[in-house]
């Protein structure tokens, strides 16, 4: 098998490849180009000739579709309704794909995008699938005689995205008129999410049965391989080290043994933060992979690939070597299981009555006072809450789960200093865990720690899930700190995330302004008026205008600022000045204008007599 990792291009593409090299991989996954942003650096020439002379240093050169890969802009959405969005998201693709074409990458992965209309409505998902055909067509007419293979990555089926379901990527292909420029990009992380379970040797054959009857596994050109932190049907984007999440090693021993993908690149998109097993986690994950592949030979006969790992501790003994932690027995791990059940239909004080009898009879049961603590929270009963948890910490001082709970006790009742230690906590715990990041980010923005919240505001901004509320925190945290310019770069990629927030455009224009970027923020200013209409977004997008030197466009919001509220000083002042300005110009030759300043300014002192320098100016200018 082919084992590669998505790779950092950090100091040129080249040296990705030399990592993967020096990682003792066999294939290489990389951005070309910064992934968030809609502006492209132009490709020069000796980044080209330095990135195709490490791939032929490698001996990589002989067959690239083995061993190269590109995702594209997590941006690009093809398969959007509106027009506008879809012209910009085809010009990346488009640029991606030339990019490719000049590297001489033969494969650029691409998710199929969200038809942005009724989740699981099937109109609208064949509805977005012919928009994501045609564009796809625009695309291979604008590229026509390129190499480079558009890999559709199949999804967790979250939201209004495409490509969970198997039929989705069959008639993706089916729609388009070259469909030799279209292939597949398979993820076990997001399969297993969106609920094709492969946990099981017979289940992992089942699906793949079906996987070519509806798609053909010929059309399969790259696997991502990564476990799921996220459990069957999760819905969740969460990747985990390999054998270690819900996925189950049958999933991967099944592709790891399958005739058909053994010229596949399989590239890892797993954590790379520390270390796994003592090494380096790419390192970690490849070998666990070979392993498995020399392990499923001399356990085939075995009906479930589970029991080929026989260095693996049974669950029961891991949770029982935990420090202070007390493992359920079979009957207390059912009870649980049916507790958690009733509390999942919203019956939260069956369910705590069901965790407390568990208490009762065993105190130190960790999961069980987690269980009394999720549900006296979801009550109200804060204090309760509290004992619960604390009462898990002291069973086992590893529970994650506790710690979390308490930090969301600590939050509802306002104590933000305590639930940020608990937070940290979790992340001693296990670093990889959002849900601390997330916490952890809330308690210091609440506590006006706006730099202290970046660096976990930053976290879970570069998560693959990451949508535009979470941008828009990331780019107020940076303004707040004075970090105009990564502000300005953090609210554009909320911007194309997503529906526009009103807090998300005032952002930008914040951020624009501290920049002196008077042009694009009096567009965004215009934007924003447009949809929200007051005077004052009317005044905002006229001061803007003014300093950008576009007076005529100042001049028109300030005539739509005087009368949405024409007690207002700041919009007659404005419209009199401009107005003022405009005769200036003229040579004082448009008495037209400075009639319309003069009526201006008097219009004001009506509103607020003891105004000096408007005064002045009309003395002055316009007696």
């Amino acid at each position: 098998m082919l084992v590669g990792s998505h790779l950092s291009i950090a100091g040129g593409m080249h040296l990705a490849v030399e990592a993967a090299v020096r990682l003792g991989l066999d294939c290489v996954q990389v951005f070309t180009k910064n992934q968030r942003q809609w502006k492209v650096k132009p490709l020069a020439d000796d980044e080209v000739a330095s990135f195709r002379a490490a791939v032929k240093a490698a001996g990589w050169d002989r067959h690239p579709e083995r061993r190269l890969v590109s995702h594209n802009s997590y941006l690009v959405n093809l398969a959007s309704p509106d027009a506008a969005s879809r012209a910009k998201s085809r010009a990346l693709q488009i640029e991606e794909t030339e990019r490719c074409e000049r590297l001489g990458i033969p494969s650029c992965v691409m998710h199929p995008g969200a038809h942005l209309g009724t989740a699981r409505d099937t109109k609208d998902e064949a509805a977005g699938i012919k928009r994501l055909a045609a564009e796809l067509d625009a695309i291979h007419r604008a590229t026509k005689g390129y190499a480079t293979v558009t890999c559709i990555e199949n999804t967790v089926g979250s939201g209004t995205n495409l490509g969970g379901p198997l039929e989705h990527l069959a008639r993706i292909r089916d729609s388009v008129k070259d469909p030799e420029r279209v292939a597949f990009c398979f993820d076990t992380c997001h399969a297993t999410a969106f609920g094709h379970d492969m946990s099981t040797a017979a289940a992992a054959k089942a699906f793949w049965q079906r996987f070519e009857s509806v798609v053909g596994k010929e059309h399969i050109r790259v696997f991502h391989l990564n476990d799921s932190k996220g459990a069957l049907g999760s819905h969740l984007d969460r990747h985990e080290h390999l054998g270690t999440g819900a996925c189950g090693t049958a999933a991967f021993a099944a592709i790891a043994h399958a005739r058909a993908f053994k010229d596949v690149p399989m590239i890892m998109e797993t954590p790379k933060e520390g270390k796994l097993r003592g090494r380096d986690p790419d390192r970690a994950n490849a070998a666990w992979l070979r392993a498995l592949s020399v392990a499923f030979l001399a356990c085939v006969l075995l009906p479930a690939l589970g029991g080929c790992r026989p260095w693996a501790k049974p669950d029961a003994e891991i949770m029982a070597a935990r420090h202070g932690a007390l493992a359920p027995t079979p009957e207390e791990a059912e009870r649980l299981r049916k507790a958690q059940d009733v509390a999942q239909r919203g019956d939260y004080q069956e369910a705590l009555n069901d965790f407390r009898a568990l208490i009762a009879e065993n105190p130190r049961l960790a999961s069980a006072q987690v269980g009394a603590g999720a549900m006296t929270l979801q009550q109200g009963d804060l204090r309760a809450a509290q004992r619960a948890y604390e009462a898990a910490i002291v069973a086992d001082p590893k529970n994650v789960e506790a710690y979390l709970g308490l930090g969301r006790t600590h939050a509802a009742a306002g104590r933000d200093d305590e639930a940020v230690t608990c937070y940290r906590k979790v992340l001693v715990l296990n670093p990889s865990d959002l849900r601390g990041v997330q916490g952890l980010a809330d308690s210091l923005e609440r506590t006006n720690q706006q730099a202290a919240a970046i660096p976990f505001l930053e976290r879970l901004a570069a998560d693959a899930g990451a949508d535009s509320e979470t941008w828009t925190r990331v780019g107020r945290a940076y303004l707040v700190s004075g970090r105009a310019s990564e502000a300005s770069a953090a609210f554009e990629e909320a911007v194309a995330l997503g529906e526009v927030a009103e807090g998300t455009m005032d952002g930008l224009i914040a951020a624009y302004t501290a920049e002196l970027r008077y042009s694009e923020a009096a567009s965004a200013a215009g934007e924003f008026a447009r949809r929200w209409p007051s005077a004052a977004a009317s005044e905002r997008s006229a001061w803007l205008s003014f300093r950008a030197g576009d007076y005529d466009r100042s001049i028109v919001a300030y005539r739509r600022a005087t009368e949405q509220d024409p007690r207002s000083i700041k919009a007659w002042n404005g419209l009199g000045v401009c107005a003022l300005n405009s005769w200036l110009l003229s040579d004082r030759l448009d008495g037209t204008a400075r009639e319309e300043a003069r009526h201006a300014f008097e219009r004001s002192l009506e509103v607020e007599s003891a105004q000096p320098q408007v005064e002045k100016l009309l003395r002055t200018y316009a007696p």
